[in-house]
């Protein structure tokens, strides 16, 4: 008798911590933001940043809306068109993700989007224990992390093309536990994810997604926002690592503040235009900003034998890697099929 009203009361409450939680996060970067611009630099050098500003416009609503991070954008363009060193530009991607990504992994809980809060978790875990180990071992040259870039990317694009158009399955449209078996691989996807992530500023994103998708059949619309939340938590956990290790040059804290008052806007409304849109028209858009990495990489940047060969194991190794996560999902698919068939 009284479901009724208690529903109705628990949805209206629902609705209000929707209204305000974001709001409230809003006045909170932006108070700290005033106060990080007085007391660690000075409102000329910020301003001075414009080009910045308007690359992560762009950027932010990319990192909310798709499985890339606000890096994918931001990491190319600083290193290929501003000059900006590689290291500086993966800094900046963990900065202003931890801040971006965080905001529309925030937009994301508060409105419901579903997520696949097990991968999260264990992902997560496999991305910090990636990153740690990339961050002290794994030291690559300029400017093969362009190239490592432009290569995870153009990956990511070639996947998503055969995941729509040559992939017959049908796809989960909710993920709410991992057996043991996929709790070890989505570990592992998130370490490697993470190793990437610590030379290049973004991957363990893209990484998990192919994961998902690929192995698990997750549909796009709960495997990106998925992402999102993941990509934020370990550019938070990323950031505090360059802050520990004292890796933060004074100019790329210019660059950050010029954008944090732009992400907080830009990659919760990218989170909403990725819920509303259609699975074809988000797949579009990616592919496009995929194609334009790619073909900017090959024009701008001097191809050596050095890097057509680590280009070319490297495919061969995630083509491998591809073959077998296909052969399990489909002998897994098998399986269940003939379970279920009447005897």
């Amino acid at each position: 008798m009284n479901s009724g009203p208690l529903h109705t009361d628990s949805t209206r409450k629902s609705r209000s911590k929707t209204a305000w939680g974001y709001p409230l996060a809003v006045m909170i970067v932006l108070v700290s933001w005033v106060f990080m611009v007085t007391q660690m630099s000075d409102w000329s050098s910020v301003l001075a940043q414009w080009r910045v500003t308007l690359t992560m416009i762009f950027g932010s609503f990319v990192a909310g809306a798709t499985s890339e991070g606000g890096g994918a954008v931001a990491f190319p363009i600083f290193t290929k068109v501003l000059g900006i060193p590689s290291s500086d530009a993966r800094v900046f991607s963990l900065m202003i993700q931890s801040v971006g990504m965080t905001m529309a992994g925030l937009v994301i809980w508060l409105r419901k989007i579903p997520v696949a809060w097990p991968v999260i978790r264990t992902g997560l875990l496999g991305g910090v224990l990636g990153f740690s180990i990339g961050s002290l071992g794994l030291t690559i040259p300029d400017p093969f992390p362009k190239w490592l870039f432009t290569f995870v990317t153009g990956l990511f694009g070639l996947f998503l093309v055969w995941n729509r158009w040559g992939s017959p399955h049908a796809r989960r449209s909710a993920l709410n536990e991992l057996t043991g078996r996929q709790h070890l691989q989505v570990l592992l996807a998130g370490f490697i994810g993470g190793a990437i992530t610590s030379t290049v500023g973004v991957g363990v994103d893209m990484i998990v997604f192919i994961y998902l998708t690929l192995r698990i059949g997750l549909d796009e619309k709960v495997s990106t926002p998925t992402t999102v939340v993941l990509m934020g938590l370990l550019s938070v956990f990323g950031f505090g690592w360059h802050i520990v290790a004292g890796s933060i040059e004074p100019q790329v804290v210019n660059y950050w503040l010029s954008a944090v008052p732009v992400v907080i806007f830009g990659a919760p409304f990218g989170a909403w235009v990725c819920s509303k849109l259609k699975r074809d028209q988000l797949l579009g858009f990616l592919l496009f900003l995929i194609a334009l990495e790619v073909v900017s990489t090959f024009v701008l940047l001097p191809l050596t034998p050095a890097i057509m060969l680590a280009l070319a194991i490297a495919f061969l190794l995630c083509v491998g890697l591809f073959s077998l996560l296909i052969h399990w999902r489909d002998t897994e698919d098998k399986h269940t099929s003939e379970s279920t068939q009447p005897t």
